[in-house]
């Protein structure tokens, strides 16, 4: 016999069985449901992982790019320096700023040469082949340019390399 609240109270062993019963049902549900949100966790865990990964490629690839765009961005000052450098007078040889002279002589503009005496310009190439090869040597790279000007450029040009990566 058992007391509860000030009241007899009698528990057959039918009574326990079904409690013992009860309880039993309660701890398998309880179990069960462990199981699903464990199962859900593991899921969730997964899923986590994988966006994890994801945004790590994306960060590297971020990082690979902001990378090219330095490179990208000195080669862009790069030029700039060597547009600046060559639009910058060359002292006593600025002749690249300086305009043509239109005014000359009297009497010697086309309009002034109006006979025709029927005679036609032939333009005929310079002979070629009088080397040992039959070829003549190959004109320099900057070979309209008087030298003065062309060490200044090579000079520039070298600065530039060895300042910026290309």
């Amino acid at each position: 016999m058992g007391k509860g609240k000030g009241i007899d109270i009698e528990l057959t062993e039918e009574d326990l069985r079904v409690k013992l019963q009860r309880l039993r049902q309660e701890i398998q549900e309880t179990r069960k449901r462990r199981i699903e949100v464990e199962f859900a966790i593991a899921i969730a865990r997964t899923a986590n992982a994988a966006l994890d990964a994801k945004l790590a490629a994306k960060m590297t690839k971020c990082v690979v790019i902001d990378e090219e765009i330095v490179v990208v961005r000195k080669k862009r000052d790069a030029l700039k320096y060597i547009t600046v450098m060559l639009q910058k007078p060359l002292g006593k040889h600025s002749f690249f700023n300086q305009e043509a002279n239109i005014s000359g002589p009297e009497d010697t503009g086309p309009e002034a040469t109006e006979e025709d005496t029927g005679e036609e310009i032939i333009y005929r190439p310079p002979l070629q082949g009088h080397g040992r090869k039959g070829m003549r040597k190959p004109p320099s790279k900057h070979m309209s340019l008087p030298p003065v000007i062309n060490a200044t450029i090579r000079r520039r040009m070298a600065w530039v390399e060895a300042h910026f990566i290309f």
